[in-house]
């Protein structure tokens, strides 16, 4: 975000799911269908309709732009993109380890990441962060100043039990979608959070305090046509369950026929149905 307006931040970061989408089916090897891959690919479509919304109602160099040069924002880009096929890798990764032959429960997953992550945090970037010159106390990031402010603070005190709640349940919640769905199915609805997050900026903004959240502007229907292709993709990737959009030729379907996969689909539903039951039944 120093080098990359917000917008931008938003539009690229949704690219994860391109990312999961791949490994998915090449390093876990569980083939992903045609129709999941238009599915993936109307999301991406949303993500730039968003952050395209957000570059359209900011006006490219309005006060919400850091004003950075070419370079800068390559480097942006460049760490933005890394960033997200990490957290790709981390998608998948929680999928391949509670789906193992001795599946990690998920609760004990997120006990291992947040025990990994204050380890590196102590042993790794706390320190370099202590000794890389900068301008907090000479430090690039000083944790002792850190801990005087938080402990000299209650308004911090809140936010920080506040936050730490609020991630802890987001994590969980997370987490229990990749163990019950998939990876993929994770990144799809992490698409959704910039939608949530404006239409609660709306609310703020109108019902609660003016002087926070976001304003209704001439651009925030093309950000409504946004959301509704999100949830377009997501119902074409829900194929052939309840609720979701088959693509049979329809106007909506812009052409394309997909009806023997999704016969080639339920019948492979009902075989791995019948060989539960029969399994069920010798054990």
């Amino acid at each position: 975000l120093q080098y990359l307006d917000v917008s931008i931040y938003q539009m690229l970061r949704g690219s994860g799911i391109i990312f999961v989408a791949l490994m998915k089916q090449h390093v876990l090897k569980d083939h992903l269908h045609q129709y999941h891959w238009v599915g993936v690919f109307w999301n991406v479509v949303s993500v730039v309709i968003v952050g395209g919304t957000a570059m359209l109602a900011s006006g490219g160099d309005g006060e919400g732009s850091n004003n950075s040069n070419t370079s800068e924002t390559f480097w942006g880009v460049c760490l933005l993109m890394s960033g997200a096929f990490v957290q790709a890798v981390q998608f998948v990764f929680e999928e391949h380890v509670m789906t193992m032959d001795i599946p990690a429960p998920p609760l004990l997953l997120i006990g291992m990441e947040g025990l990994w992550g204050t380890i590196l945090s102590i042993c790794v970037m706390y320190p370099l962060g202590y000794y890389l010159p900068g301008s907090d106390h000479g430090s690039y990031e000083d944790p002792f100043n850190t801990w005087a402010m938080f402990t000299h603070s209650k308004n911090i005190q809140v936010a920080f039990f506040i936050y730490f709640f609020a991630i802890f349940f987001y994590n969980l919640f997370a987490v229990l979608v990749t163990f019950k769905l998939s990876s993929v199915w994770h990144a799809i609805l992490d698409n959704f959070r910039p939608i949530t997050v404006w239409g609660t900026d709306l609310f703020i903004f109108y019902y609660i305090n003016p002087l926070f959240g976001e304003v209704w502007t001439q651009w925030s229907y093309l950000q409504i046509f946004g959301m509704a292709v999100l949830l377009y993709g997501t119902a074409i990737y829900n194929a052939p369950n309840a609720g979701s959009l088959l693509l049979e030729g329809q106007w909506w379907a812009f052409g394309i026929n997909l009806s023997s996969e999704y016969e080639q689909v339920k019948r492979e539903l009902e075989q791995a149905e019948i060989d539960a039951k029969w399994e069920a039944k010798r054990q």
